[in-house]
């Protein structure tokens, strides 16, 4: 077997292992962190006690709430999960939902004419993964969506459960529930997709309303 031969073997089994669960994923992440000015580009923070057991926690239950922090980088787990989960199945129909669209958007692809992956956070994971841990050919691209090979597609919402309830998702990653006004309709929209095994996760920092209700 040559050289070429080998490195390929090689990088199949370093990519299986990396999509053999988030947390493995989320060893070969970059995130961005715009309040650094000298150096904003960041390696995921793995190693942090309580990241195994969110990722843990996604994978086993079928509905998670989580308090959110600039600390905790939950919205970066979440995104990491998104994506992990879009290229490591086939056919995954995955939301980000956030207020608005643009907001949401900017959760998943901002899209534009330069193409920027570097402006959303998950085309901002993808583009900065290792070679041979992005997809090829790379996910084509729309404002607010990201299709891959295997057919699996990440897609920003805006709120509502007329978002959500049309569709059977994979996954929907509700970002600042508690400051979404229509985030109880999303959610009593999810309760039977969840129950045909699609998952929801909800995050936010701290605010009045539906979101922290169910979540005490």
């Amino acid at each position: 077997m040559g050289d070429f031969q080998v490195n390929i073997l090689k990088f199949r089994m370093m990519r299986s292992h990396a999509l053999s669960s988030p947390y493995a994923f989320s060893k070969w992440v970059s995130t961005k962190d715009e309040h650094d000015a000298l150096n904003p580009v960041k390696r995921f923070p793995w190693w942090l006690p309580y990241v195994p057991h969110v990722f843990q926690a996604l994978l086993d239950y079928d509905i998670n709430f989580f308090p959110k922090s600039r600390q905790l980088k939950m919205t970066w787990i979440m995104c990491i999960f998104s994506l992990w989960l879009a290229k490591r199945f086939t056919h995954r129909l995955i939301y980000a939902q956030s207020k608005n669209e643009t907001d949401a958007a900017a959760l998943v692809f901002n899209g534009g004419k330069s193409k920027n992956w570097d402006t959303a956070r998950i085309s901002f994971i993808e583009s900065h993964l290792p070679d041979w841990l992005q997809d090829s050919p790379e996910p084509s691209s729309a404002p607010s969506r990201l299709l891959f090979p295997n057919g699996s597609i990440i897609q920003a919402i805006p709120q509502g459960g007329d978002m959500v309830r049309s569709k059977v998702p994979s996954f929907v990653f509700s970002d600042e529930a508690a400051f979404q006004p229509e985030f109880a309709d999303a959610y009593t929209a999810m309760l039977p997709i969840c129950k045909q095994g699609g998952k929801l996760a909800a995050v936010s920092s701290a605010n009045p309303g539906f979101f922290g209700m169910v979540a005490a």
